[in-house]
Parts: C-alpha cells; structure tokens; sequence
C-alpha cells in the first residue's frame, strides 16, 4: 500500500516538475536570444511563458526591457509596470520604469499626495506581497511561542514579559497580514491600463458626439473608474478624468 501511495505521489509530481524545468530551459533560451541582440524572438518566447500561466517580475521585466529595446515604449511601460506589481521595491525595475517615460509624450505632474498616503504606501513597497506573508507568519508564530512562555512560566517577570511581547507581536502579525493582504489586492486588481492608442481623445462623456476635454498618447499611465458599453472612465495623475474606448488601452 505505501508503495502504491508513493507512486502516486511521484506520479502526481512529475508533471509539475517537468513544467517548471521546461520554463526555466524557455527562460533561459529567451534570455539567450536577448543577450545576441534577437529582441523579437525574446519576445515571442516571454510571451509564451505568460500565456502558459508562468508569471514573475523576472519574466516582465526581460520582456519589458526588449520591447525597449526594440523602441516600442508602450509595450515596455507595461510590463515593466506588471513586474513592479510583483517586485515593487525591484531598484532596476525602478530605473527602467523611470527610463521608459522620459520616452512618452505626455507629462503630467502628480496630484500632492496626504502625508499618510505616502507614509503608508512607502511601508506597502517595503516587501512584495510574498515577504509580507513570511513576515506576518514569523510574527504570528513568535506570538505563540511568548503566548506559551506566559501560560507555562512560573516566574512573575517572565510571565509579565512573555504577556507584553505576546501582545506587541499580535498586533504586529495583524498589521502584517493587512499590508500582505493590501499587497496582494494591488498585485491581482487590474485597476490601471497604459494607453496605446499613438494620440486618444478624452472626452466628457461615454459618447463619440461629446466634446474633447484632453489628449492623451500612447505610453501614458491611467487610472480605471467606471465602465459603459465600449467606453472606459480614466483619470490621469493629476486628477483630470474623462472617457475613452475599450481598445485604445490595454490593462496591467
């Protein structure tokens, strides 16, 4: 029986194994063709691995480096936007990101943020969503084992500590799990879009017939709102909002 039991477990593992050896040799041949300058098939081979459901910011940000390369900037802006959700805190996906629109048309200047907004959002971009799970797991198990050290200890002083320590790491495990679980949201929510239209209308209201309010071109940053029929509601970084077709953006 534990035979049997064993083949089903290699059995049910093999695939799995076999399907990660076979991105990492795709990874590594994409990454081949990169590095000889053949920045279209690189690209092939990337996207091939995202539509199998193989995801990670190393992924986007090689893909999005070779649309760079190739000058296709829209392109490159989301992905390297796609890997930032990933890896917020990544310095080279930073530069890169920062790199690719000096290369826009637009520019538009951000809306002051509340300094508590920016407060928490430097804390947010600490760690990925993974490393804030690890963090609030460590910090909830460090809760236990003081949570232990109160019930069983027979010394007053120790008792006392292990009750405070307890409770510091309790509330520490809660806010880590909140900003693992806000981490989490902004990595699956698909809330932004790169606009990819060369120069767009925005207009007032979801209707060709409504007047034009602003333009934006291609390689511009949005915000999603709201959604009627073809027409999607946008705001910009400075606050500006406005209607805009479904095809002339593609989502992060």
């Amino acid at each position: 029986m534990k035979k049997f039991a064993s083949l089903f477990v290699v059995l049910l593992f093999v695939p799995l194994i076999m399907l990660a050896d076979s991105a990492k040799t795709l990874f590594d041949i994409a990454n081949e063709h990169y590095n000889k300058g053949e920045y279209e098939q690189s690209i092939l081979l990337y996207d091939s691995l995202i539509k199998n459901d193989v995801e990670s910011a190393g992924i986007y940000f090689n893909l999005a480096n070779a649309w760079f390369k190739i000058d296709d900037i829209p392109h490159s802006i989301l992905y390297y936007e796609k890997a930032m959700k990933i890896e917020p805190n990544n310095k080279d996906i930073i530069y890169n990101l920062e790199l690719a629109n000096t290369r826009i048309a637009d520019r538009i200047e951000d809306v002051p943020e509340f300094f508590l907004k920016t407060w928490w959002n430097n804390i947010l971009y600490l760690f990925n969503e993974k490393q804030w799970t690890r963090i609030n797991i460590l910090m909830f198990a460090l809760f236990l084992t003081f949570g232990i050290i109160y019930f069983v200890s027979k010394k007053r002083s120790i008792k006392k500590l292990g009750f405070s320590l307890s409770i510091i790491l309790l509330l520490l495990s809660f806010i880590s799990g909140l900003i693992g679980f806000r981490s989490y949201k902004i990595k699956t929510t698909h809330n932004t879009a790169i606009i990819f239209t060369p120069a767009v209308n925005i207009k007032s209201a979801p209707d060709d017939n409504s007047s034009t309010i602003f333009i934006l071109h291609q390689g511009t940053k949005v915000s999603l709102l709201d959604k009627s029929g073809d027409w999607q509601k946008v705001k910009i970084a400075n606050g500006s909002e406005g209607w805009i077709l479904n095809n002339d953006f593609e989502e992060i």
